[in-house]
């Protein structure tokens, strides 16, 4: 369900969703939204309702440092850094505040001179597959574990890839249907839309190169095909239970805690 902050990107509540076994995420329970740094009043106030208790940034201490969030009196901020970092340009709030969000978007993906793409894949394989980042989802998972009362809001920049695959990861552990898993991740398509086509209109105006133009969907939207490889590599254990159990040391006491903590 789309949360209506208008200084926040990609807000929604992952309430609502289905498990296989016919129960649902409860709402106001786990919110997934892009960083919060240009966060306004009235937008708080939405989120004040929401009973929020914790935000869990999976951004790197870089990024954090040049966008802090605005920090709301009375919430528990951790940081939890999905990637140890990232070689790519650091967006601080000056250059929100300053810059369109085309102009930033432009500058983003053009560091990528045309493969931007391959970049994506290869980010992906690494935050879902590498040692380091599953052991940050597992502390990541364990903060959702323990969090019996009020909003929890996870994000990282955009969040859409380290926000998305912690989704994936989260919402299979709760053991909601994967199409629906799938939707949510690809629900970010709409709320980064008008910023890409604005980017790209921006792009084409400069004369930039086609691929760039290309690469701009691909950097700062998401497509079917990252989700299919965290999935496919879910799928390389008979069930998602055992690929938690392998990777990240979760049993079945663990599993039962979470799904009584967010499932109705």
């Amino acid at each position: 369900m789309k949360l209506n902050l208008q200084t926040v990107k990609n807000a929604r509540d992952l309430g609502g969703l289905t498990t296989y076994d016919g129960r649902r995420v409860k709402l106001g329970r786990l919110l997934r939204t892009g960083n919060m740094s240009m966060l306004s009043e009235s937008d708080a106030e939405i989120l004040r309702g929401y009973s929020l208790k914790r935000v869990l940034d999976l951004r790197t201490k870089a990024v954090i440092d040049a966008s802090p969030n605005v920090k709301l009196e009375g919430v528990e901020y951790i940081h939890i850094p999905i990637v140890k970092d990232l070689v790519s340009r650091v967006t601080s709030k000056g250059d929100y505040e300053k810059r369109s969000i085309g102009e930033i978007l432009l500058r983003f993906t053009a560091d990528f001179e045309g493969k931007g793409h391959e970049w994506m894949i290869n980010f992906y394989r690494d935050i879902y597959s590498s040692d380091y980042s599953l052991s940050q989802y597992k502390i990541f998972l364990d903060y959702l574990k323990e969090s019996t009362q009020g909003a929890t809001i996870f994000h990282c920049t955009a969040g859409k890839d380290r926000t998305g695959v912690g989704a994936i990861f989260l919402l299979t552990l709760l053991g909601v249907k994967r199409e629906q898993i799938l939707e949510d991740y690809l629900r970010t398509n709409e709320s980064a839309m008008l910023d890409v086509a604005e980017a790209q209109a921006l792009a084409r105006e400069r004369g930039v190169d086609e691929k760039i133009i290309e690469d701009i969907a691909s950097v700062n939207g998401v497509h079917k095909e990252y989700a299919d490889a965290v999935f496919a590599y879910i799928d390389t254990y008979p069930t998602p239970e055992e690929f938690f159990k392998a990777k990240m040391g979760i049993d079945e006491e663990y599993i039962d805690r979470i799904r009584k903590n967010y499932l109705e």
